[in-house]
């Protein structure tokens, strides 16, 4: 029998309820009401709910109405800005309306989405060092004038600085240059004020990589971040891993290393002029210059991902190490000495001494030598080689146990929601990552009529993907369809090299035919102004990688047609997938089963989900991998996939294309 508090949220979403008031056409769905009356369930009973909700399902307003309606301190956190603007300007202040209810809401971002004061007044004091260009300096004062005019300080908030402008690490501050309660600014700082805010705030909205530093702060016994909250839903849940890898890796980068001495300089100088300090910055530019090349010459390439274990002459890194540490020691020392002259150099004191740690942890690994590790369960030590840098990680392989722990800890109920978190309807590889295995699991399909509004066209004739023409013989296929849709198409690939061969075949039959053809490639431009230009100029087609996959709303007739090129398994090359696999094989367990199939599963459903965004969409999707024909595992992987109607015939697809752009009645 449902409880008082469950019939009064499934009340909000009665035909006749608050949310018809302020929703035209309002229908009810019965998906999203029980989706809702479930996360009511979870939160009077204090479990911890994982919900894969598919699109059109309503998960938004499904577990804020709960939320509001108890009273009680909640945490939304997301894997990115994007939901979280739409949640905070759009969505909360809605449904706000429609129940008659005030709430404190707070929106808080990661600290370099903040322009900080200091930073900004010593970047204006050294235009003619930190600006690389004229461009940057116009950059430069157009954020002095910004920031004096702004209450938040969200770089967001600044039209006119392009995102990518290379100002912007100069006027905004990390954890490791951050002064603390020792900056002049530290009662006028716009993180801390907008931190001030979230302690206050009823309803908080984060990202994950906030949500996971609160969780390593507290572990450390640090309980000021962020205030406690009676209840924490994670939406875009299934962002949730790769970021808690990213997040739960420490790093060593080269880049890192130069900023430093960098930044030692311009405070260097100010303290004690008669330090060289350019020669210091210059020697370490130059150790870091020479691992580089030596990485370079060993690997025969400048770009590549490695474990430590395979890499068979790790020990020839060992003199370019030590040269690095040589060069930071002498860096250190000088900074050391002068560490009480300012805050700032009392920060750069602790940086050099945590660089100095790395940078011997890495002399000893690829000096064969055990070290100490103050990481827990089993770790990965491995490195990712680009031309002009390399990324040195040490990687948990499972963070689950914290997690699970910070749960335990917290002893409140979690949410975790999106719209692939399972394979088939199976969770296990989702749990298992996260370690909630005592969660209760619910799914809910999406309420779109897919089998009327798309079509799956999935290609038998094309060599398989491991043949060295397969990207070629996409780009001849997808063509024709291209071309009778008048672009209107996203075409997803799995690799940058598969973008690149079949862009610019594209453009070659476009060129060749006459055809008028926008072909707008990932990379070229920001993914802001491709999406924008996709939106607004006809004939538009996106070739993008794995960052179009997801993320990306396209409603109406300017999205019709998405291909895929194939299964995206994870790259067998992934040194910290393959540390994975080993650990389940270990356990003999098939890590193909337990891994790949399951992770290529619910990056197929999200790049499939770019297709249908509401019950008015109509489009054809095309996946050019055989494997999902020829292939055993191939009839789990696109079953995984929404309802469509499917084909493996040329001319079906292409009629069905045709029927799409008849007008609607």
């Amino acid at each position: 029998m449902p409880s008082e508090f469950v019939k009064e949220v499934a009340d909000v979403f009665a035909k006749d309820g608050p949310l018809s008031k302020v929703t035209a056409n309002y229908t009810p769905r019965p998906s999203q009401i029980e989706f809702a009356t479930s996360v009511a369930e979870a939160l009077e009973k204090g479990k911890t709910l994982v919900a894969e909700a598919g699109t059109g399902t309503g998960k938004t307003f499904a577990y804020l109405v709960p939320a509001l309606l108890k009273d009680q301190k909640v945490l939304i956190s997301t894997a990115g800005k994007t939901l979280q603007d739409q949640l905070f300007t759009k969505d909360i202040p809605a449904l706000l309306k429609a129940l008659g209810m005030g709430c404190r809401v707070a929106l808080l971002k990661g600290r370099s989405n903040y322009i900080c004061k200091q930073r900004l007044e010593h970047a204006l004091q050294e235009d003619s060092y930190v600006a690389k260009s004229r461009e940057e300096v116009v950059h430069l004062h157009r954020i002095k004038k910004f920031a004096g005019q702004s209450v938040t300080g969200e770089r967001g908030d600044i039209t006119d600085v392009p995102e990518n402008s290379g100002i912007w690490p100069e006027v905004t501050s990390t954890g490791e240059n951050c002064l603390g309660p020792n900056c002049d600014h530290y009662n006028d700082c716009f993180v801390m004020q907008a931190r001030e805010k979230a302690k206050e705030a009823q309803l908080l909205v984060i990202n994950h990589h906030l949500f996971l530093a609160d969780i390593s702060l507290k572990d450390n016994q640090i309980t000021d971040f962020l205030p406690e909250f009676d209840l924490v839903v994670l939406d875009e849940a299934h962002q949730l891993t790769n970021i808690a890898t990213n997040f739960f890796s420490q790093t060593l980068n080269l880049y890192d290393v130069r900023n430093l001495a960098a930044d030692a300089v311009s405070q260097g100088y100010g303290v004690n002029k008669q330090i060289d300090w350019n020669g210091i910055y210059k020697t370490i530019s130059n150790a870091c210059d020479d691992l580089i090349s030596t990485t370079h010459n060993i690997l025969n390439t400048k770009d590549k991902q490695l474990a430590v274990a395979k890499f068979k002459d790790k020990h020839l890194l060992v003199e370019p190490f030590k040269k690095l540490l040589n060069a930071v020691e002498k860096l250190s020392n000088a900074v050391h000495v002068h560490k009480e002259a300012s805050p700032e150099m009392t920060k750069l004191d602790e940086r050099c001494t945590e660089a100095l740690d790395l940078i011997e942890y890495w002399r000893d690994v690829f000096n064969g030598k055990a070290v100490s590790r103050s990481m827990k369960g089993p770790l990965l030590d491995w490195f990712t080689v680009k031309p002009k840098n390399i990324f040195f990680n040490t990687t948990p392989l499972s963070y689950a146990e914290m997690l699970k722990s910070a749960r335990e800890v917290q002893g409140k109920p979690w949410v975790l929601t999106s719209a692939t978190l399972a394979a088939n309807g199976d969770f296990k590889h989702f749990i298992d990552q996260v370690g909630l295995e005592d969660a209760e699991t619910k799914s809910w399909e999406s309420p779109f009529d897919f089998k009327a509004q798309g079509m799956l066209y999935i290609t038998e004739d094309l060599p398989t993907p491991s043949a060295s023409n397969f990207s070629d013989e996409v780009a001849k296929r997808i063509w024709p369809f291209i071309k009778k849709n008048k672009g209107r198409a996203f075409v997803l690939c799995t690799t940058l090299r598969a973008m690149e061969v079949i862009s610019e075949a594209l453009r070659y039959f476009a060129e060749t035919e006459g055809v008028s053809m926008n072909i707008l490639v990932q990379n070229e431009q920001s993914k802001q102004e491709l999406l924008r230009r996709f939106r607004s100029e006809e004939n538009s087609v996106l070739v993008g990688s794995m960052s179009f996959w997801e993320g990306v709303d396209i409603k109406g007739d300017a999205l019709s047609l998405v291909v895929i090129d194939k299964i995206p398994f994870p790259p067998p090359d992934d040194p910290v997938f393959e540390g994975r696999s080993k650990e389940l094989e270990a356990e003999g367990k098939n890590s193909f089963n337990e891994i790949s199939i399951p992770e290529a599963i619910m990056l197929l459903k999200q790049g499939a989900g770019r297709l249908i965004r509401d019950e008015k969409d109509e489009g054809l999707l095309i996946l050019c991998d055989n494997r999902l024909l020829s292939k055993g595992y191939g009839t789990k992987i696109w079953k995984s996939l929404p309802d469509f109607a499917r084909t493996k015939v040329f001319d079906t697809a292409m009629n069905f294309l045709e029927r799409c752009q008849e007008p609607r009645g």
